[in-house]
């Protein structure tokens, strides 16, 4: 999953050149060209919404219920936005880290719980649990570990302080799918619980989160049966494929909504990209997200003029190797949104 320090690696390996370049060198090709061609070959695998704000809009099976996977994070982030602007949480609230890391069932995060400790200064195991519980941190501080670092722990740990109606608020969704990041993870680590509905998986989620949070000795049980949980993105293809979908329209329309708001939400998607905000653009915000064989984003660009953009691109069923390819998947959506040319490009691809 993205994080501002792998992003700012890539950009200055992108940006980097030789002072002296051979001669007859050529132009290499653009990082979101190969993506790109692949959505070209694979529209059926694609939803996506593009509203550039300047008149251009592109809509793709936007409407096609798709994996999410960590573009829904920015519903925690708005729910959490919205209880502070109403008086009901206190952005600088003590938390315990203990209380936090309970949410964290040690795997599949990527390793976002440990470097979003690591950044706070919280010395940590090599699963990501805290030395030392009683540490504190604030509330916003994992608020922003949710965006920065994309930790899965922090949108379970609002959701148990907001409550699943103030999610689906925040979100005024058509077909709102809001489950327990833990409890789904725990399905993964122990296929044979995995609930065959969204709603029982909902369920089933909420009772194994629960039982986590409560139950030392299931928390061992779990730590056991982590070598023996699926290792591939082939195995893994079953839960990923039924995690929490929502559509590219919903997703877009959210970005924009949290960009033409303001406040705290805003903030926080807002910093990620602060070193690539384009040439007349004031900010632009961003939650991405990866799965096995999911690569998703949601986006905005706030301009000048005050004129705003708003994207949300889904793919599903791409390789291994490209998911390391973030950097290209990036740069198509934000030229889609900066450049008429990144717009034509991203149109032409989905047959548009």
């Amino acid at each position: 999953m993205l994080n501002r320090r792998k992003l700012l690696l890539s950009v200055a390996a992108a940006g980097s050149a030789a002072l002296l370049p051979p001669p007859r060198a050529q132009a290499q090709p653009s990082p979101a060209a190969e993506w790109l061609d692949w959505m070209a070959a694979n529209r059926a695998k694609v939803g996506a919404m593009v509203d550039d704000g300047a008149g251009r809009v592109l809509a793709h099976r936007a409407k096609e219920p798709m994996v999410l996977a960590s573009t829904v994070k920015i519903v925690h982030l708005t729910a959490y936005a919205q209880a502070v602007a109403e008086g009901r949480l206190d952005p600088a609230e003590q938390i315990r880290v203990g209380d936090w890391d309970i949410r964290h069932p040690y795997v599949s995060d990527g390793g976002a719980h440990r470097a979003a400790l690591t950044a706070l200064g919280i010395p940590c195991d090599e699963f990501g649990i805290a030395h030392d519980p009683e540490r504190l941190v604030t509330l916003d501080q994992i608020a922003a570990a949710m965006i920065l670092f994309s930790d899965n722990a922090a949108p379970d740990y609002l959701r148990h302080r907001l409550g699943q109606r103030a999610l689906v608020k925040a979100a005024n969704w058509s077909r709102p799918d809001f489950r327990s990041m833990q409890g789904e993870v725990l399905q993964l680590i122990m296929p044979e619980l995995c609930g065959p509905t969204p709603a029982a998986r909902r369920a089933i989620g909420d009772a194994l989160a629960a039982k986590f949070i409560h139950s030392a000795e299931f928390r061992r049980h779990t730590m056991n049966r982590i070598p023996a949980m699926p290792s591939t993105s082939v195995r893994q293809w079953p839960w990923t494929s039924g995690h929490m979908r929502g559509t590219a329209a919903d997703l877009a329309g959210l970005h924009r909504a949290v960009a033409a708001t303001g406040g705290l939400a805003r903030d926080h998607l807002e910093r990620p990209l602060a070193s690539l905000v384009p040439e007349g653009a004031t900010a632009v915000g961003f939650k991405g997200g990866s799965f096995p064989r999911t690569l998703t984003m949601g986006m905005s660009v706030r301009w000048k003029d005050g004129r705003i953009g708003s994207l949300a691109l889904l793919l599903t069923g791409i390789s291994d190797e490209q998911q390391a390819g973030f950097e290209g998947f990036l740069t198509a959506g934000l030229d889609a949104l900066s450049t008429p040319s990144g717009f034509d490009g991203l149109a032409r691809a989905l047959g548009a």
